[in-house]
């Protein structure tokens, strides 16, 4: 019994309410009706699984010993942490962003995960050979990690709701260093996760309420301007058709005024179109066209004799100094320097 001293006995309430809180805060994303709809359920859905796995680490201390089944379960439950933190990051950095059939390939090891702790027995842990658990387990922490780097090399940092993004990755990440530090050092309280997660459900919702991230999510710009989801998807798919099929941008003079007169739309709705189904506000977008028929003619042999500058001008930039500044931030590379390295 002196195992449960008082300290020990805070850390464990103090780790439950925050697996509670976890589950509170990921039923408000779900029924909340403000900002992005999808990046709200994905975060609550990331919420409601690391407070079931969270939740499994309290029970352990609580109990000592669950069954395997529990266990395993909930180590395959790890399986759909990154995954979720992934689309949760596409959802907030780009409005076009919808889930697809391929987006539920991610969950596909999850499945089998879980499958795997349903399935096994207590008599499989004195069967099996040990180098199948380490196995699994190097699987579960390496694909949770895997993820949740990627996620965080990927994020563009200019955009709005970097903040919370990069509070959820640090959290993440603090989580799995305690957990696999528990692996390997038995000095480490195993308690230690859960109570750090609590810090990190309550920190989140501290961050989301001061800042109101969730009602931001969404731009907030457009607020005054209404357009139909099929409205915005038609146009969307008019002005695709007018870069890819025609090669608009290639008239320098295009503005987003006179787009809008071709289409015979307000600048604001069009506006709002392209940032929101592309991720990109208007002279990024047009840039961006701009820049792969640029890469196009630096590579054919027959344009070489051409230079930097009739390229750029070709390409529909109106001087050399907006496309060297484009180009190399769409490609990380200087025009010339891109060149050079057919």
């Amino acid at each position: 019994m002196e195992h449960f001293t008082v300290g020990y006995i805070v850390l464990v309430i103090l780790s439950g309410l925050g697996v509670i809180h976890g589950f509170l805060l990921s039923a408000f994303l779900f029924l909340h009706r403000k900002g992005h709809k999808l990046s709200n359920q994905l975060l609550g859905f990331l919420l409601l699984v690391l407070s079931f796995r969270v939740g499994k680490s309290v029970l352990l201390e609580f109990a000592h010993e669950l069954h395997v089944k529990i266990i395993f379960i909930g180590l395959g439950s790890m399986l759909l942490i990154g995954p979720l933190f992934y689309l949760f990051s596409k959802s907030v950095f780009s409005r076009s962003f919808t889930l697809r059939r391929v987006h539920f390939l991610h969950f596909l090891p999850a499945i089998l995960g879980i499958g795997f702790g349903i399935w096994i027995d207590e008599s499989h842990l004195r069967s099996f050979p040990i180098w199948i658990f380490i196995v699994a387990y190097a699987i579960y922490y390496g694909h949770y990690i895997g993820y949740v780097l990627y996620s965080y090399r990927s994020a563009p940092k200019e955009k709005s709701g970097y903040q919370l993004f990069r509070l959820i990755f640090f959290g993440l990440l603090a989580i799995w260093v305690v957990y696999i530090l528990n692996l390997f050092d038995e000095d480490i309280p195993y308690i230690i996760g859960p109570v750090l997660y609590s810090v990190v459900a309550y920190s989140i919702s501290f961050v989301v309420i001061r800042n109101r991230f969730i009602d931001k999510v969404d731009h907030e710009k457009y607020k005054s301007t209404q357009i139909s989801e099929s409205h915005g998807e038609e146009i969307y798919a008019k002005i695709q058709n007018l870069m890819v099929e025609e090669k608009a941008f290639k008239n320098a003079e295009m503005t987003l005024k006179s787009l809008s007169e071709q289409f015979h739309q307000s600048p604001q709705i069009i506006s709002m179109v392209i940032n929101q189904k592309s991720g990109k506000n208007f002279n990024t977008f047009i840039n961006h066209y701009r820049v792969e028929e640029a890469t196009k003619q630096l590579r054919d042999p027959k344009l070489e004799h051409y230079t930097i500058s009739a390229i750029a001008m070709e390409s529909g930039f109106n001087s050399i100094s907006s496309f060297n500044s484009a180009f190399k931030k769409q490609t990380g590379l200087t025009p010339l320097a891109f060149r050079n390295m057919r």
